[in-house]
């Protein structure tokens, strides 16, 4: 009984035995490969199968996919601080940080939330990097409206309620146009060189200016702006201070523009109109105002359209268009009082100036 039991069971063994073993697909590197190969020549040839067979591309791998996410759909959703944030988890954020310091620009709101914020964030910038006339860090505003909540505080101690305060040299404020972006509230500059504003709309109803200039060190630049509806003047240069406005539209202020205390404004294809006072007015001794540019005008102003106090010089280099053309419309429109003077360039072809305001006795 028992070696019949072992027979049977050795048949059975047998009968299981028979079956066909299960086949496995063969390997895209070869029936000897271990796994475990070191030799350079077998790698090469292990790697080149396997992109055969798996049609591998180490551009679209999936490390790399994963990083193109990051980089291109995940990191411009982050703001400026998130990214700061990220900087020092790893080699990759610090990367990351590092190019959007390459970039130099800010964009309101997308990467920072407030044009206030965008300068304190700036003025940060400003202390790790080194910014130039030619390569400025550039705040970019988007179409629709930004609203000042700070206050900046003059050369003289006065406050001013709804004013940003430019806090570092090489700066642009870039918006949309000047029918598609509105800053309300005012800019402040003393003693900061380069700074540029352009393709926007500034109005100041609450702090009274639309942009205040002030210092021997200040140089801003204007490209583009209207300057409206402000409680005071459109714009204000003083202590020395220099301002360049080309294409630019100073209307509905209290007063055009003014400038004072030995600054200088040079204004090509600018317009002063519809102003409460005087379009343009320049007072102090060394104070000089230059109009150029054909599409220079000032007119429907309620004071005078240009007006040179105390010995202020106010110079128009427009030959081809006579001086009615010009000024036109005002209250008055030319006017001098204490030593000030009005002169033009009569003469395309001389750049001598003749004193049309006050006339010659």
């Amino acid at each position: 009984m028992n070696k019949k039991r072992t027979r049977t069971t050795t048949a059975a063994s047998s009968s299981k035995g028979s079956k066909k073993p299960r086949s496995l697909p063969p390997s895209p590197h070869g029936p000897f490969w271990n796994g475990t190969t070191s030799d350079p020549e077998i790698i090469a040839v292990l790697v080149n199968n396997r992109d055969e067979a798996f049609h591998y591309d180490a551009e679209t791998s999936r490390l790399n996919l994963v990083q193109e996410v990051w980089e291109h759909v995940i990191i411009p959703f982050f703001n400026v601080k998130e990214l700061a944030k990220l900087r020092p988890t790893c080699r990759w954020c610090n990367e990351q940080w590092q190019e959007f310091l390459k970039r130099n620009t800010l964009c309101v709101p997308e990467q920072v939330p407030t044009i206030d914020e965008a300068m304190r964030i700036g003025f940060n910038l400003s202390k790790q990097k080194e910014y130039s006339n030619e390569k400025p860090l550039v705040v970019v505003l988007s179409e629709g409206d930004h609203v000042v909540e700070g206050s900046w505080t003059d050369s003289n101690g006065y406050v001013k309620e709804n004013t940003l305060g430019i806090t570092c040299s090489n700066i642009s404020f870039v918006g949309q146009g000047k029918d598609k972006t509105t800053v309300h509230g005012g800019i402040g500059v003393s003693n900061k060189k380069n700074v540029t504003v352009k393709s926007l709309t500034l109005t100041s109803t609450l702090n009274g200016v639309g942009l205040w200039v002030e210092g021997e060190e200040a140089s801003v630049e204007m490209m583009g702006v209207s300057v409206k509806e402000c409680e005071n003047s459109g714009l204000v240069v003083a202590s020395g201070a220099s301002v360049k406005a080309t294409q630019c539209e100073f209307s509905e202020n209290a007063e055009g523009m003014f400038v004072t205390g030995g600054s200088k404004g040079i204004f090509t294809d600018c317009s002063f109109h519809h102003n409460a006072n005087a379009g343009v007015r320049a007072a102090n001794e060394g104070t000089l105002v230059e109009l150029r540019g054909e599409q220079t005008e000032i007119h429907h102003n309620g004071g005078n359209g240009l007006d040179a106090w105390i010995n202020a010089t106010i110079n128009i280099y427009i030959p081809s268009r006579s001086i009615t053309a010009l000024v036109h419309d005002n209250e008055g429109d030319l006017a001098t009082t204490g030593g000030g003077k009005i002169q033009s360039q009569l003469s395309s072809s001389s750049l001598e100036l003749t004193v049309i305001h006050p006339l010659a006795q």
